[in-house]
């Protein structure tokens, strides 16, 4: 028995490196365990904001149903991503935290990272996409972060990283596909089930698959009665097509109003993860984003970005909808100037 939980250790390892000849979805699924969101938890407590699960009148008579709306607009930085960030710096050595860290971004995850970055006095590198959301741009400056434009995809920045820490030995927080950041952000999932411990639904926007794939393992370790949605935009679907293709699928192009869930494609580390944990994926046009981000903000008072709407736009597409339904809010770094350009007419 010591010798097999042995192996088991070495094997959960192997995953987490991603170690050639521990690849199948099911052994990458044992990445990321309850315990490891726990552990996560209990070391990015006193940093991060415990945000409000709140039952929102408004969200439930528009669904016909009991809506909570998990409020991560809330939280530090404007989105959830700072609690992925916090995991992963605060398991780094000093050491490597004096190499300096660097990161692909939209611009909520480098927001994140900027952020755990000046709590620990390490130097910050985000690569941004061309078109970057200025008001972002602006914010990240603001933290102290050094900002590199580079292409318009995911994965074109994702490569300049790669890049940029092979010469200068720079350590990389990936936006999604890293184990101890997943641990992070599935504590979202941890607070859903400790303030609603009947929750029949969990809707969860979906870019590059980091926050879902958290959420989901908290969830379902725990309840797996719960079922777990993830939602993405049609034309940026790359987790949809992961599972239709059984791997990671890269996407000729992405177009949507959601600029946070624009990832070109997913890693396997998530698509196992979903794979293993998430019930269905949602798919949602741009116009049913906007029309969730206008309804939160006028109906719900709820301040959010399109991207961080999206789950609830998944839970009024989804006819199978029944229950206590939980939308995560995962964002709300938005200017009153770009909601007005939302407004329409």
């Amino acid at each position: 028995m010591r010798l097999l939980r042995k192996e088991e250790e070495k094997r959960r390892e192997a995953n987490r490196r991603g170690e050639v000849g521990v690849s199948s979805p099911e052994a990458m699924a044992t990445s990321v365990t309850l315990e490891d969101i726990r552990a996560a938890q209990s070391r990015i407590k006193t940093e991060v904001i415990r945000t409000p699960l709140v039952l929102s009148d408004a969200a439930s008579e528009r669904a016909g149903l009991s809506v909570y709306l998990k409020l991560e607009n809330l939280q530090r930085t404007g989105a959830f991503k700072v609690r992925g960030a916090l995991s992963k710096v605060t398991s780094l050595t000093p050491e490597e935290r004096r190499r300096g860290l660097i990161s692909a971004s939209s611009g909520n995850h480098g927001l994140g990272v900027a952020y755990a970055s000046s709590r620990f006095d390490t130097r910050c590198i985000v690569v941004l996409p061309e078109n970057a959301n200025p008001h972002k741009v602006a914010l990240l400056k603001k933290m102290g972060a050094e900002i590199i434009s580079h292409g318009t995809t995911s994965d074109a920045r994702q490569h300049k990283v790669e890049q940029l820490s092979q010469e200068s030995g720079y350590v990389q927080v990936h936006p999604f596909a890293d184990p101890i950041l997943i641990a992070g952000q599935g504590t979202v999932g941890l607070e859903i089930l400790e303030d609603l411990t009947d929750a029949d639904e969990v809707y969860v926007p979906i870019g590059g698959g980091g926050l879902i794939s958290g959420i989901a393992v908290a969830v379902k370790q725990q309840r797996p009665s719960t079922r777990v949605y993830g939602v993405e935009p049609e034309r940026s679907n790359a987790m949809w097509e992961a599972l239709r293709h059984q791997g990671p699928f890269a996407l000729p192009r992405v177009e949507t109003i959601a600029d946070g869930l624009a990832a070109r494609i997913t890693e396997r580390l998530n698509y196992a993860l979903v794979r293993s944990y998430v019930d269905d994926i949602v798919l949602v046009k741009d116009a049913d984003i906007i029309e969730a981000t206008l309804f939160l903000l006028e109906q719900a008072k709820v301040l959010v970005e399109p991207s961080g709407a999206k789950g609830f736009a998944g839970l009024l597409a989804n006819a199978k909808r029944r229950g206590k339904a939980v939308a995560v809010v995962s964002g709300g770094n938005i200017t009153l100037k770009q909601i007005e350009a939302l407004w329409p007419g």
